[in-house]
């Protein structure tokens, strides 16, 4: 067995869509929500657990491990060739990625923006989020979460794709562009394809304040709609004013938490980008090392 992660194969949404298998009542983004939720309840379920979320499985719907399992079948087609465990593995180490971050690095921040917020459930379950004055949860509404939350939430159904949507639905619902803010970009920029760039670039340019944080989950891999290298998103990041990059690939020392595959070089496929917008001087987290 090969010791390297391989370059992923699957190039296109089409694609993932016809691993995921069809539903006529919910979108592929829809389904892929209740995936992950899936995911997250399998970890929840364990003992040796990374973090815990008591609402993950009533979240999953009536196939979102079947959907799981499925895209496991297709691991050689994203580059983790006899491991059909590489996604339940990824969903449990970029949510325990976010909680860190969000518990360690934003206690003077006060509001949270959640991109593609699917049924995250942090809200609900994050003591961190006793702080933020408002978390705006945004998604479309097929895939939005109700529950009783710890600070106030407020959904926001807002079309991506769509240029200005975004600033204008969320100042509609009482964002605060003059205060700094959590940006949290979680499995989308993949499924913007062309509109990728302009949408990073409408999230993270007026609407950002100084002192924001952002954390990017994206892909690195073969260059197709959607994707970045990290030359591209560093020029992108530091045009809009952002610093202090860094750049986290799945199975590295930060996003690994013993759960990667031994022997399994790290997948440069799959990553994280963190930075703050206008900062002077390293990041909390660039402190530790």
């Amino acid at each position: 067995m090969s010791n390297t992660a391989g370059s992923m194969a699957v190039t296109n949404l089409e694609e993932v869509v016809n691993l995921l298998g069809e539903n006529a009542e919910v979108s592929v983004v829809g389904r892929t929500a209740f995936m992950v939720a899936a995911e997250r309840a399998l970890e929840a379920e364990r003992k040796d657990a990374l973090f815990e979320d008591p609402f993950a499985k009533a979240l999953s719907g009536s196939d979102g491990l079947t959907m799981s399992d499925r895209l496991g079948e297709a691991a050689s087609q994203f580059g983790f060739d006899g491991w059909p465990e590489f996604h339940k593995v990824w969903t449990v180490v970029r949510t325990k990625f976010i909680d860190d971050l969000i518990s360690r690095d934003t206690a003077e921040i006060p509001q949270m923006v959640n991109l593609g917020a699917g049924v995250d459930t942090r809200p609900y379950r994050l003591d961190a989020y006793k702080q933020f004055k408002a978390s705006y949860e945004v998604d479309t509404a097929e895939v939005m979460l109700r529950a009783t939350s710890l600070c106030p939430v407020v959904n926001v159904s807002a079309d991506f794709c769509q240029a200005g949507m975004l600033s204008e639905k969320l100042t509609e619902a009482g964002f605060d562009s003059q205060a700094s803010a959590v940006f949290l970009i979680e499995g989308v920029l993949d499924f913007l394809e062309e509109q990728a760039e302009p949408f990073l670039t409408e999230v993270l340019g007026p609407l950002a304040a100084p002192g924001s944080l952002a954390i990017i989950n994206y892909a690195i891999g073969p260059q197709r709609p959607g994707t970045f290298t990290s030359t591209k998103l560093k020029q992108l990041l530091e045009g809009l004013g952002w610093q202090n990059l860094q750049i986290s690939v799945f199975g590295d020392e930060r996003l690994n938490y013993g759960r990667y595959k031994e022997g399994l070089a790290p997948s440069e496929d799959w990553a994280f980008a963190t930075c703050v917008k206008g900062a002077v001087g390293p990041t909390p987290e660039a402190q530790e090392q």
